[in-house]
């Protein structure tokens, strides 16, 4: 039995979180054995994970890993893992990950990964921190070909694994029809939606979905489309004033963060990635899988997802003027529409499923333990 101990922030819904747990879900539970250390307690998904078994332990190391504070919850985070006979330590984030080259070095454990799941840009802190994780890790696991090379041209020398995200479609299959989603949400079912699924915050590019949003109801020729922003996050109230200064307030939805994200998904009528700085995107995969026609903009690791034309759009970032025409393309065809959605959903179920996802992490445990010589027994 392989003992892995991962280490996150905060187990808030996000999407580093969901797939964590999406990850912790599909393990062989006959070969590995999981449980999760926080930098800090709390979260939606903290209390799912607890309900299905998996142990949850806060280090609680509060904002300056360099204090007494944090030494200490590293020291007895060490001993846990040292009593616990875990064989690898897998850091998410850069903080979990940097946390978790010392925790484990301190107890002894002989595999250590990170994964790397969004883009650093001009982080200066965090370009920093993934060149002392690249050289302390055994291999750092990106989900997307961007990823490395971005980090590559900051600096961060390691052993690296492509593993893309992964969602399971079939939890997408059962969707509501879009008209019942829509009268859930209390959106008017004769009127087309366009909806965004993110995080409220700078790199997710709201701000131009929203000028886009405005494009649109002056461009749409009756059409009259609804938006749809679900997700939280620092610039929800930023966002609403935004809305209100174009004029658009009344036909913009926010639902703040959902439990179940499949019902806003069925709601839309083309779902939008409008983000300037992405890595790989499980609400972009989610949506595919849901049959959702989308517009993206090709930034990151979404190019690797959606190809031109056969699965979706592709837009340049911060040109609200294109992302509006795309997702008017889509509206007034719906041939052209469905086929992309079905082309998408597809992809989907080839390439980023979530139980292939998880075998291939298994085996980059399996074979990485072996050529340490590391004997794994019962």
């Amino acid at each position: 039995m392989i003992r892995i101990a991962f280490l996150a922030p905060f187990l808030a819904t996000g999407g580093t979180q969901r797939h964590l747990q999406q990850v912790i879900r599909f393990l062989d539970r006959r070969r590995f054995a999981a449980e999760v250390l926080t930098l800090r307690a709390g979260g939606e998904v903290e209390a799912e994970l607890r309900a299905d078994g998996v142990p949850v332990t806060s280090l609680s190391v509060g904002p300056r890993l360099t204090s007494a504070r944090a030494a200490r919850a590293m020291l007895q985070a060490a001993r846990q893992l040292r009593a616990g006979g875990v064989h690898v330590v897998h850091g998410y984030q850069w903080r979990p990950a940097l946390v978790g080259t010392i925790v484990a070095r301190l107890a002894g454990v002989p595999l250590v990964l990170a994964s790397k799941r969004s883009l650093t840009g001009d982080d200066r802190r965090a370009r920093l921190a993934w060149r002392v994780i690249g050289r302390r890790v055994d291999t750092l696991v990106v989900n997307a070909d961007a990823l490395r090379a971005e980090s590559a041209a900051q600096g961060v020398g390691a052993r690296w694994a492509l593993i893309p995200s992964g969602v399971d479609p079939d939890r997408f299959a059962g969707a509501p029809s879009t008209r019942e989603a829509k009268a859930s949400l209390g959106l008017d079912p004769a009127r087309p939606v366009v909806g965004a699924v993110g995080r409220l915050e700078e790199r997710k590019g709201h701000e131009h979905f929203l000028n886009a949003g405005w494009r649109m109801l002056a461009m749409a020729n009756g059409l009259r489309p609804q938006l749809l922003i679900v997700g939280d996050g620092p610039l929800r109230a930023t966002l609403e004033r935004q809305a209100l200064a174009l004029g658009v307030a009344d036909s913009v939805r926010f639902t703040g963060g959902v439990d179940d994200v499949r019902v806003p998904l069925a709601a839309m009528d083309v779902f939008v990635l409008p983000s300037h700085a992405e890595g790989m995107s499980n609400a972009l995969l989610e949506a595919m899988a849901t049959r959702r026609p989308v517009v993206a903009t090709a930034v990151g690791g979404t190019s690797e997802v959606v190809e031109d034309e056969r699965t979706g759009v592709l837009v340049p970032p911060l040109d609200p003027t294109l992302m509006a025409r795309a997702v008017l393309g889509l509206l007034s065809d719906r041939a052209r529409a469905e086929r992309l959605a079905e082309a998408g959903r597809q992809r989907v179920v080839e390439h980023f499923c979530a139980r292939a996802m998880v075998r291939r992490l298994e085996q980059l445990y399996e074979e990485r333990l072996a050529a340490q010589g590391t004997r794994v027994t019962a």
